[in-house]
């Protein structure tokens, strides 16, 4: 198996695109110098989609390995193609497949939610395509063991989790992750897939963090107006005033398109 390249970095592994023949993984890859309490974190974390019902549409552990002092854990075969690639070749994504993926997306967050966990960082290229080229469906990539940090902060985070255009406005400001800000998540990865741009992508790291938390509900073309409420219910500055779940979003796709 052969690594194509590096596609994040957390505080307890770094996650890579690897080959292995026709067909890639997504591979997570502990760190050098984990404690055995780091270890068995990652264990116990990644042994939950192992065990669980799971959800055909959240790309979360398949195998688990111990090679050379390391934990190693391995999805499914992926395309290696990701929303993100999508977006590049096609500008925005059409409005059929938006629903899909959108409704694809919330069910595989309900699955997340339902174990205690949040994904916390919605971005296009944690959706990766699978199905035909003209009409691909998409599984959202478990994030959960980039995520992990120590009590004692003992570790760095090595790079960039979330970007900030991607951090809800309570989390802008240096709260956890919670429900109500994957569901914030939804509605801005549903932004970006219409239009091509995330809606509060500033020209650094400290604009877009204020767009996200001062900026009211970004204004959608008049051709994706039906849109609307989907988004406001999601983007709403306050949590309280978001939709309640997923289920909810869910829902509220299905009712408005």
């Amino acid at each position: 198996m052969r690594l194509v390249r590096k596609i994040a970095d957390g505080s307890a592994v770094e996650a890579f695109i690897a080959a292995e023949g026709a067909q890639h993984f997504v591979v997570q890859v502990s760190r050098e110098a984990l404690s055995e309490e780091w270890l068995g974190r990652l264990l116990d974390r990644s042994t939950d989609s192992l065990t669980s019902d799971g959800h055909p549409e959240l790309l979360g552990a398949a195998s688990l390995q111990f090679k050379g002092g390391r934990f190693v854990a391995f999805t499914e075969p992926v395309t290696g193609w990701t929303a993100r690639d999508y977006l590049a070749r096609v500008g925005h994504v059409n409005e059929a497949l938006v629903i899909d993926w959108g409704i694809a997306v919330c069910e595989a967050l309900q699955q997340l939610h339902s174990r205690g966990q949040v994904h916390g960082c919605l971005a296009p290229r944690h959706l990766y395509l699978s199905g035909s080229t003209d009409l691909p469906s998409v599984k959202l990539f478990d994030t959960s063991l980039l995520h992990l940090r120590s009590a004692s902060n003992s570790l760095p985070s090595h790079g960039c989790v979330v970007e900030p255009e991607y951090l809800s406005p309570e989390r802008a400001t240096g709260s956890r992750g919670a429900i109500w800000s994957d569901i914030w998540g939804v509605g801005a990865l549903l932004v970006e897939l219409l239009t091509g741009r995330a809606p509060f992508r500033g020209r650094d790291a400290d604009e877009s963090r204020e767009l996200a938390r001062k900026s009211r509900v970004p204004k959608l073309p008049l051709e994706l107006s039906k849109w609307a409420p989907v988004i406001e219910g999601c983007l709403e500055p306050l949590p309280t005033n978001r939709f309640w779940s997923v289920m909810e979003v869910r829902q509220a796709i299905l009712q408005a398109c």
